[in-house]
């Protein structure tokens, strides 16, 4: 038996899955006066992230609605923020992050090595090199060394 943490996921595809009936559900649920939240919660939370982009897909091509907008409008405060994040492909979502880390006056050095450090056995040389990608337009020289391996290009993914 082995010491090493072995990731397991905890959601898991949905079974007999349709994007267009999850997608009619999220509208009535935001539809009116009002928006049902459990409705909100017991759709997404319960598919994965690829079901979830499937869904936002059908939202817009089949009710001509952009679902992170209308999630925008119906919903506040950390429930908003854990849907919308629930939303993001999860590459999108570190790099929403680098940025936040990034962000302002000072730099937020844990979540940056959380982010790069713990992404390499989790994405592909494409995301590794989305990720990048991110460090370099938003890091300036004084901010960070060109020795530091994700910024000279070293992305050993």
């Amino acid at each position: 038996m082995s010491w090493y943490y072995t990731p397991k996921p905890t959601v898991f595809p949905a079974e007999d899955f349709n994007p267009s009936v999850d997608a009619a559900a999220l509208r009535k649920a935001m539809k009116g006066f009002g928006t049902d939240e459990q409705a909100i919660i017991d759709i997404l939370c319960a598919r994965c992230n690829w079901q979830r982009q499937a869904i936002a897909e059908a939202f817009k091509n089949e009710l001509g609605r952009d679902l992170i907008k209308d999630l925008k409008s119906e919903l506040g405060g950390k429930f908003e923020d854990v849907i919308l994040g629930l939303m993001l492909p999860p590459v999108n979502y570190l790099c929403k992050h680098l940025h936040k880390a990034m962000d302002g006056i000072g730099t937020n050095e844990r979540a940056l090595i959380e982010i790069l450090c713990s992404t390499k056995q989790r994405t592909n040389a494409s995301d590794c090199a989305l990720l990048r990608g991110n460090v370099q337009d938003v890091l300036w020289p004084e901010h960070v060394c060109t020795e530091t391996p994700v910024i000279s290009g070293d992305c050993s993914c």
